[in-house]
């Protein structure tokens, strides 16, 4: 269903999709990246995590408030790639991006090693979903020398790119910002995008 979008001063601009169920929000990511901090942040439930590979298949699912949208959030299993001979973990992640379980991305990504995560990224982004990248632990990469240009980052890849310390709970106003902007694609009144 489409509802106007209303600008008190020129009147309507642009109309938004409203959804008739939460929005589903999966985060995806290379092992140890802190996806369960994230969703822990995001949902207030807090997931004991073993950070042996194989041993974390299971799919946690959780419910977050975004401002006045209530999203389902889905905590994946830790992977690498999304394609090629996959693992079980990964058979899993690429499956509910596949079936629609989720309308939109969020990849966590250590910030210490961004071409890791950039590789997983192009993964994702073959699939087409709507996504937002979270640099997380970006003060040790700071603390390393790495300096990231987020606002570039996100010109190149063409998605929101937001800044996160989830162990402090830095960049979670914006990454919950991010959230519904990212998933709902803006159309203007004449039906262009």
């Amino acid at each position: 269903m489409l509802c106007p979008r209303i600008d008190r001063q020129t009147g309507p601009r642009t109309l938004l999709r409203l959804r008739a169920r939460p929005l589903r929000v999966a985060l995806v990511g290379n092992p140890n990246v802190g996806k369960s901090v994230v969703f822990g942040r995001l949902t207030g439930h807090y997931a004991t995590v073993s950070n042996y590979p194989g041993t974390t298949v299971a799919v946690t699912r959780g419910r977050a408030l975004v401002g006045a949208e209530v999203c389902d959030i889905i905590d994946t299993p830790g992977v690498n790639v999304l394609d090629g001979t996959l693992s079980e973990d990964e058979l899993i992640t690429r499956r509910i991006l596949e079936n629609d379980d989720a309308d939109l991305v969020v990849q966590i990504a250590d910030a210490r090693n961004l071409r890791r995560a950039l590789v997983l990224t192009g993964h994702i982004a073959a699939l087409g979903k709507p996504m937002v990248l979270a640099l997380n632990m970006i003060d040790e990469a700071r603390a390393r020398g790495v300096d990231i240009d987020a606002e570039q980052l996100a010109e190149e890849l063409g998605v929101p790119v937001i800044e996160t310390v989830a162990t402090e709970g830095r960049g979670m106003p914006e990454l919950r910002d991010a959230l519904p902007r990212a998933a709902v694609p803006h159309v203007e009144a004449d039906g262009t995008p």
